[in-house]
């Protein structure tokens, strides 16, 4: 089957900047010389599926500033009525904000900055005992739920003044521990770690074991769960790269680009995942792709390309959001990476209940299938050793095998 991608080339441009009328006479003088008329054509019709896709992206990045616009009022930081435009009166709203936050004060968000903003946002739309008590003890009511989101990001453990405000100075994530055991590499690991350190890390300590853990070695549910999360990440990018390697003309550069404007139009969805249960996540994703305007086949080839893209670059909100819409798309399996995701606190925060839901969904147990595989970086059996890992984590015990009925013998009576 011929995959799709969204992107151009030098000769669509040229093109493009000829005039329709000029570029159709071009074409037939092409393909009268017989000079590959066919690949003209084909630019062509990859160029009117980009621009489809441009004026998405363009619409999706309004619906986007919407979403900052309607946080900022929220958090009474005012910018008027949500209407999708950045202007003056927003980077205002942006600047209060990062000033209360401790961040940079430039009036433009950065990926942190409004991962952080939504987040709080969702999380006091979705209420609970935790919203109501920052509500009513910290001096800035409701406002009080921002630092205490972006220090739960940040890996920082919550301060038991719940009435301190934000602190002044701008806050930078504390580096990584690299003593020996990788302390708190497999436990509250902060947002911004590098997964691709992660991984390699993990990779040391598993040829230092002698090879990944089996089911019947696993001494470490939580490591093990890392081990099968970098495999699963390692066999996504051989897969978008496998993609790739059929449309020798796009750059790196074009897909970044692309899959940039994909992780963002469905920053909302990502940030909910870790807040809500996966059917409420998957139902906002669905809707995005459906307002995509693009076929199930296109959407999903593109999705593996910046699952693929995400994953390689160390962009996780690319790689979760193209994670997400395989998912939505009906392909179940991908489902595993959000988990693990979610397992770790790697690119979420880590929410091992809602991790333990995304795996049972989407992880085959022995024997079971799932309706689309697609997804398979390793043998089935890795499947049975994933749940079992959970259950592990969990404190769930494993099942003890029936041991065999051993005949006894059978003693001769004695002779009288």
């Amino acid at each position: 089957m011929t995959k799709k991608i969204l992107t151009t080339t030098a000769l669509v441009a040229a093109i493009i900047t000829s005039g329709v009328g000029q570029a159709s006479a071009d074409i037939g003088d092409a393909i009268a010389g017989g000079i590959i008329g066919g690949v003209i054509v084909g630019a062509i019709q990859r160029d009117r599926q980009r621009t489809r896709v441009v004026s998405g992206a363009t619409s999706a990045a309004r619906q986007l500033a919407r979403d900052v616009q309607t946080a900022l009022n929220h958090f009474y930081f005012h910018v008027g009525t949500p209407d999708g435009v950045m202007g003056r009166q927003s980077r205002a709203g942006v600047s209060q904000y990062q000033g209360y936050m401790g961040f940079p004060i430039t009036g433009e968000l950065a990926e942190f900055e409004r991962q952080v903003l939504i987040t709080a946002y969702q999380r006091a739309i979705y209420g609970g005992p935790q919203v109501t008590q920052v509500s009513q003890s910290h001096q800035d009511g409701l406002r009080g739920l921002l630092p205490l989101v972006r220090d739960e990001m940040l890996g920082v453990a919550p301060r038991t003044d719940t009435l301190a405000a934000a602190p002044a100075a701008p806050l930078v994530p504390a580096p990584e521990t690299t003593s020996a055991g990788l302390p708190n590499l497999f436990g509250a690991t902060p947002v911004q770690v590098s997964l691709a350190s992660h991984c390699n890390r993990v990779s040391l300590i598993s040829n230092a074991n002698g090879g990944l853990t089996d089911i019947n070695t696993m001494s470490d549910p939580v490591f093990t769960l890392n081990e099968q999360f970098c495999l699963a990440r390692g066999h996504a990018i051989a897969e978008g790269e496998a993609i790739l390697a059929q449309y020798p003309g796009i750059s790196p550069q074009a897909v970044a680009e692309q899959c940039a404007g994909l992780s963002a139009s469905l920053q909302s969805s990502i940030a909910a995942m870790s807040l809500q249960a996966r059917d409420v996540v998957l139902a906002g994703v669905t809707q995005s792709v459906l307002n995509s305007g693009m076929s199930a086949a296109d959407l999903a080839t593109n999705a593996r390309i910046c699952l693929s893209n995400g994953y390689a670059s160390d962009s996780l909100p690319v790689a979760i959001g193209s994670a997400l819409i395989l998912v939505a798309l009906g392909e179940t399996a991908y489902g595993e990476l959000p988990a693990h995701h979610l397992m770790q606190g790697i690119g979420a925060a880590q929410r091992r209940d809602l991790a333990s839901e995304w795996f049972t969904a989407s992880v085959p147990a022995a024997g079971a299938s799932l309706t689309t595989v697609g997804f398979q970086p390793g043998p089935a059996a890795r499947g049975s050793l994933i749940l079992a890992a959970v259950d592990g984590v969990n404190g769930v015990a494993a099942p003890v095998a029936p041991q065999p009925l051993v005949p006894q013998p059978v003693v001769p009576a004695a002779s009288k």
